[in-house]
Order: C-alpha cells, then sequence, then structure tokens
C-alpha cells in the first residue's frame, strides 16, 4: 500500500463517475485551499501505462468546481475548460493538484489548477464555472474537522501558477 501524506483524506462526493476513480484524497493547504492527491492507479491510466486524459479531465473539473465553492461560496456546471497535458504521470506516483481562483462575478467564477507529480508539472487547466449552488458538504465538514485540529497541510509541493 502506498503511503498518503499527512493532512489528507479521502474525498467522498456520492459521485458515480468520481468513485470510479478511487480513491482520490482532499486536504487543504496552508492558504486553506483545496489539494487533490492521489497515487496513480490501472484504473486512471491508457494502454501505456501514463494517467489518461479523462482522468486528468475530471480531476481537474472536480477540484476546480469544489475550490470555486470553497471560494466564493457558490459553484455549479462547468462552462467551459481547457487543458494542457505537459508530462505524463505513471502508475504508483503521488500526483497532487491545486486550483486558483482568478475572479468571480454573481454568475461565474473563473479558476486555473496545476497538477505536479513529485517536483514535475504534469497538468494545467482553466475553467468557467457557474455559480448557483451552495459548495459541497464533504468539504465544509473536511474544513471544519481540520480546522478543528489544525491539521492542514504546508506549502510544501506548492506552485505558482
Amino acid at each position: 500500500m502506498s503511503t498518503i501524506p499527512a493532512g489528507f483524506e479521502i474525498l467522498h462526493l456520492n459521485d458515480p463517475v468520481m468513485d470510479r476513480l478511487a480513491p482520490v484524497y482532499v486536504g487543504l493547504g496552508a492558504d486553506w485551499r483545496i489539494v487533490l492527491g492521489f497515487h496513480v492507479a490501472s484504473s486512471h491510466c491508457n494502454g501505456r501505462g501514463n494517467c489518461h486524459g479523462g482522468t486528468w479531465a475530471t480531476l481537474a473539473d472536480v477540484l476546480m468546481g469544489l475550490s470555486v465553492g470553497n471560494v466564493t461560496g457558490l459553484s455549479g456546471p462547468t462552462v467551459s475548460m481547457t487543458l494542457h497535458y505537459m508530462a505524463p504521470a505513471t502508475m504508483g506516483q503521488w500526483v497532487e493538484g491545486r486550483a486558483e481562483i482568478r475572479n468571480f462575478t454573481p454568475e461565474f467564477g473563473f479558476v486555473e489548477c496545476a497538477f505536479t507529480a513529485g517536483s514535475e508539472p504534469v497538468l494545467h487547466a482553466n475553467a468557467v464555472f457557474q455559480r448557483k449552488f451552495p459548495p459541497h458538504g464533504a468539504i465544509a465538514a473536511m474544513m471544519a474537522r481540520q480546522n478543528s485540529t489544525g491539521n492542514q497541510l504546508g506549502d510544501r509541493g506548492s506552485h505558482s501558477l
């Protein structure tokens, strides 16, 4: 079994698509922003043993959508998303993704994210989300637990977007 870094817990979204990619982990950065993490497994990979583009798209979409809800108080459907595949991530590697809200209006949230495998950038994405619904309850519960224990991730592995 691969080691999960301190400060991460399993992400439970009650989402059949994400259930197929499980386990995916979530934590909070030093700035209380959401960090998504996972070990690349065979269920994430294409025939060459690299993380599949569809897996990247799904995980980037989830990270950015959750982040918009967490930071702005509302999130909703993806309006548009652009992905830039920068390098492969292979089976067994620990991957982390972090998002940054760039702007938001009453109707839309503008966000970008970056994923790294080790110290290597592997994916950059940006998206626009409608702002219609309150943040996901799983994130609010995690923030409350980590706030009460003071257990949040350090700034290790962080990077500029």
